[in-house]
């Protein structure tokens, strides 16, 4: 009976040692020489609609497309709101990483007004559509592309932040047509809207 005890301890201890030793992120080489870093993708991908949820560890959407009330500091100053909000504010757990939700081409990456550091990214659908996915207020040093970079489906491209004109860490998420009108992102991203 007790050597039972000790074995079941032993493989307790073991599969302990052994599940914090997993990695659980994949990485791979970049092959874009002029960058030379390492790309590092999300293992996990949750889609919950058409693409993937574009940030880790996702908890909910916290501003939805269109109208939004006006957002107001302690000193009584509209920060926010008060007109058309033309993307999803989506939250994930603090410094959740923000992913690709299809194979593309970079357009931008960096600062861009009040917007933060932000990334867009140049898809083409399986129509022949080209169409852009925008992610935006990531952590300063965060992003992990650069503009002209070719990207994948589940590549990390940053980091949920709070810069540029933001109210608290989330990822501001856009999907535009060819000629850069912003569309609902809702349908694409959850079966339910």
């Amino acid at each position: 009976m007790r050597k039972t005890i000790y074995l079941i301890i032993g493989i307790v201890i073991f599969v302990l040692i052994l599940g914090a030793t997993y990695e659980t992120t994949f990485i791979s080489s970049s092959d874009d020489k002029k960058n030379n870093n390492v790309e590092e993708h999300i293992d996990e991908i949750v889609y919950k609609g058409k693409f993937p949820i574009p940030v880790e560890n996702f908890i909910k959407v916290t501003s939805g497309f269109g109208y939004r009330d006006p957002v107001y500091n302690s000193k009584g100053e509209q920060i926010s709101g008060g007109r058309s909000h033309l993307g999803l504010d989506m939250v994930g757990t603090l410094n959740s990483r923000v992913m690709c939700v299809k194979d593309g081409e970079v357009t931008h990456a960096g600062w861009q007004n009040s917007y933060g550091n932000c990334v867009e990214i140049k898809h083409i659908d399986e129509n022949g559509k080209v169409f852009y996915t925008f992610y935006a207020h990531m952590q300063n040093n965060s992003l992990k592309v650069v503009k002209g970079q070719q990207v994948v489906l589940g590549q990390v491209i940053g980091i949920q932040g709070t810069t540029g004109n933001s109210t608290g860490d989330h990822l501001h998420f856009e999907i535009r047509l060819e000629n850069k009108e912003q569309i609902n992102p809702a349908p694409y991203l959850f079966d339910e809207v």
